[in-house]
């Protein structure tokens, strides 16, 4: 009771105050307030999924990150303003598997890992991706011969994009068995699995890849899951998080939570199709993985949901609120700094360009070089109709027919080129970190989703009114040039966003320091058992009381046919006395 981020008084006088602030923070409003009691509380539909992001954080208000030592601290003062001083903690030996060699997912790995590192804790990083200097009580662990198997797949990305969801399951499903297989059969891992390390805590990523689970097993430390997004609906269900398919949208497909029936219908037979396919399909092979590469051969299924603590990268100011449980912490935007100095030649080029310039970046994974030739004209003459200056992410030397208004860059810090004051709009793929930084620097944004969340967050950001939407299908020179001129010339798109970024910069304590208090949190308490809510130690029919509906409809059949009986044989025998005196007569 005492470990708290914040006291109680603080935390309840925060949320008042942030409810003013925000006109009623009707971010806040879960959509299944708007639905009908029989749609957002069937038990049928919530069985098709776990899990979702939060209303609200699990946070301090108004005063920085406070030690529980620092709970029974007054504040000092300084300059007539209070100061809480953080105090230095017990250092903790940590290790940190994050192999998937996907930005999204590094990025927001090495900033947790740096940061462990730079309070003072002993941390060991298992990654693709080494830094280029050391960091100090930094071990990192090389598995970088897992980047070639995901690069190859990568070539391929603009083909998900006309894909079912059904082939977009099955290709993300075995991407993440191929790296995790790949992982273990690492000889850097293995000499670590064969070591005689002990470890306090095991941080790991939480997409698709649940046989690394055995590492933390195998070391007999808690450990926390890291997500660079929202929970699949397979993720939810294996974690047992409330995500009911009336009001939680599947992350592969193109709705938000107010979902007519149709779309409610087709999210419940997605979520079902997916969740079944990697209970019956995947899970079993990462079974398999365990068996074969951890010392011992453990069973998978025996410490499958032992999670302490699930970190989840979103946040209402991009997603809406859905339901969480104690031990899942939101962290959206943790990846976000305060800008830094631009190379000369870029700043001179965005200072210079008096109209305003549009950013052009399809990520770090999907490459603007490889999009289909038809697709590329269009962009080039949308583009040269324009009065601002692009920025374009474009891979190659050389990109045949470039305007003079566009520059080429082969990297960028996209980050801090939107918090340039004369960007006035974001074309994006839509990936959830290009999201939420458009809306943290408030940059209205065109969307050209192709795979995975980027369909799913685009829709969410035109219903929230900062975006327009462009499918790659549809992309073409009419197409762009209108959501370009909606974008640039209506003001209503940079209102809308300005208001989400405020939301995203209303948080009681940054999303860094709260990561960093939640994982010595379950440190401090052994794994933190008292966060573990009583429906992950039930079936899944059992959490969703199908049992007991199964029971309840076999005994009203029951009852139903016993007072059916009952009456019959009262009828027969009424009916047969007339028949039995007319036979005596």
């Amino acid at each position: 009771m005492r470990d708290q981020p914040s006291t109680p008084v603080d935390s309840g006088i925060y949320w008042i105050e942030h409810v003013i602030r925000h006109k009623g923070a009707p971010h806040l409003r879960s959509s299944s307030l708007d639905l009908k009691c029989n749609v957002g509380s069937s038990k049928f539909l919530r069985h098709l999924t776990r899990y979702g992001c939060s209303a609200l954080d699990l946070c301090p208000p108004k005063h920085p990150f406070r030690s529980p030592h620092q709970m029974n601290q007054r504040p000092s003062t300084e300059g007539g303003r209070e100061v809480t001083r953080p105090s230095a903690c017990k250092g903790y030996k940590i290790l940190a598997v994050f192999p998937v060699p996907v930005h999204s997912h590094y990025t927001i790995a090495s900033k947790i890992v740096n940061e462990l590192a730079h309070r003072g804790h002993e941390v060991t990083f298992v990654t693709p991706y080494l830094q280029k200097s050391a960091i100090k009580n930094l071990k990192e662990i090389s598995v970088e011969s897992v980047i070639d198997i995901v690069n190859e797949r990568k070539e391929h990305l603009y083909s998900l994009e006309d894909q079912t969801i059904f082939k977009t399951i099955t290709f993300l499903s075995h991407l993440g068995y191929i790296v995790v297989e790949k992982t273990f059969q690492n000889e850097n891992v293995q000499k670590l699995l064969h070591s005689e390390e002990h470890y306090d805590l095991v941080i790991l990523p939480q997409f698709i890849n649940e046989a690394l689970i055995g590492i933390a097993h195998h070391f007999k430390a808690p450990f926390v899951l890291v997500t660079s997004m929202p929970l699949f609906p397979w993720s939810s269900f294996l974690l047992a998080h409330p995500a009911p398919s009336s009001y939680v949208p599947n992350l592969l497909t193109r709705y938000t939570g107010h979902m007519n029936f149709w779309q409610r219908l087709t999210n419940s037979f997605y979520d079902t199709y997916s969740i079944l396919y990697y209970k019956w399909v995947m899970l079993p092979k990462h079974r398999e993985l365990v068996r074969k590469y951890i010392p011992g051969e453990p069973d998978l299924y025996t410490f499958l949901t032992n999670g302490s603590l699930l970190l989840i990268n979103c946040h209402v100011s991009s997603y809406e609120p859905i339901p969480q449980v104690p031990n899942a912490i939101e962290i959206g935007g943790l990846h976000i700094d305060e800008p830094r100095k631009l190379p000369d030649d870029l700043q001179k080029f965005l200072d210079d360009s008096v109209d305003g310039v549009v950013l052009f970046s399809m990520g770090s994974n999907l490459k603007s070089s490889a999009l289909p030739q038809i697709k590329r004209d269009a962009i080039l003459k949308a583009f040269s109709k324009l009065k601002q200056n692009v920025l374009w992410k474009w891979e190659t030397d050389e990109l045949p027919g470039q305007p003079k208004n566009v520059k080429l860059m082969k990297w960028l810090p996209q980050s801090d080129v939107l918090a340039h004051p004369n960007i006035k709009a974001f074309i994006t793929h839509g990936g959830l970190f290009s999201t939420m930084e458009s809306i943290y620097r408030g940059i209205p944004v065109i969307g050209i989703p192709v795979f995975a969340d980027q369909k799913m967050n685009m829709a969410t950001a035109v219903s929230h009114g900062y975006a327009e939407l462009v499918p790659l299908q549809a992309l073409t020179e009419e197409n762009l040039s209108s959501a370009l001129n909606q974008i640039l010339n209506n003001p209503r798109y940079k209102s809308n966003v300005m208001k989400r970024s405020s939301i995203m910069r209303d948080r009681p304590v940054k999303p860094m320091d709260l990561a960093i208090y939640w994982i010595e949190y379950v440190v401090r308490h052994q794994g933190a058992p008292h966060l573990r809510y009583p429906g992950m130690d039930l079936a899944w029919h059992q959490r969703n009381l199908l049992d007991v509906i199964a029971f309840a409809i076999i005994s009203g059949i029951t009852l139903l046919s016993v007072v059916f009986f009952i009456i019959k044989s009262i009828l027969k025998r009424v009916y047969a006395r007339p028949d039995k005196n007319k036979k005596n007569n």
